[in-house]
């Protein structure tokens, strides 16, 4: 039974990776150029802002599935050596340094949404800049949250 329930949080836990991560990917690297050639200005937020409003039930899904089964793997993995022991291997020091980018991540999508993203408008073509700063910096710490997610698997 607890291969299952382990099976079942990795799986989960790699689904709400697949969410966020995927989102900021394909926002940045395909859909907002798409949009982009659609409309400007108040026509893009409001295209955004409808792309957005969709995804929050399941960025909150999966924000509350990471805290879940990231505790479950967390407390069952060999490696942890329990709470406050951040440097004492090679796994716990990556799950540390990965827990800062999900920090950082998630305080950049949070402002990226209600900073940049509300601020788009015909008045105020910057604001389309930050939003896409924002969205490649998110991507780029995804990428990175995976990687180190690897090398602590591999540690």
């Amino acid at each position: 039974m607890s291969q299952i329930i382990s099976g079942l949080s990795v799986w989960l836990h790699t689904l709400a990776t697949v969410v966020f991560i995927g989102h900021y990917l394909f926002l940045s690297q395909v859909y907002l150029p798409v949009l982009e050639r659609r409309a400007q200005g108040n026509g893009l937020r409001a295209m955004l802002e409808e792309v957005s409003s969709r995804l929050r039930p399941y960025f909150g899904s999966s924000l509350l599935i990471f805290i879940i089964t990231g505790t479950y793997l967390m407390l069952i993995n060999k490696s942890y050596l329990g709470l406050g022991q951040f440097f004492g291997n090679a796994w716990s020091a990556l799950i540390v340094i990965k827990h800062f980018i999900v920090v950082a991540f998630l305080v950049l999508a949070i402002l990226s949404e209600r900073a940049f993203l509300t601020q788009i408008s015909d008045k105020k073509p910057e604001a389309l800049k930050q939003f896409r700063w924002a969205l490649n910096i998110n991507m780029f710490l995804g990428l990175v949250i995976l990687l180190l997610t690897s090398f602590a698997q591999a540690a």
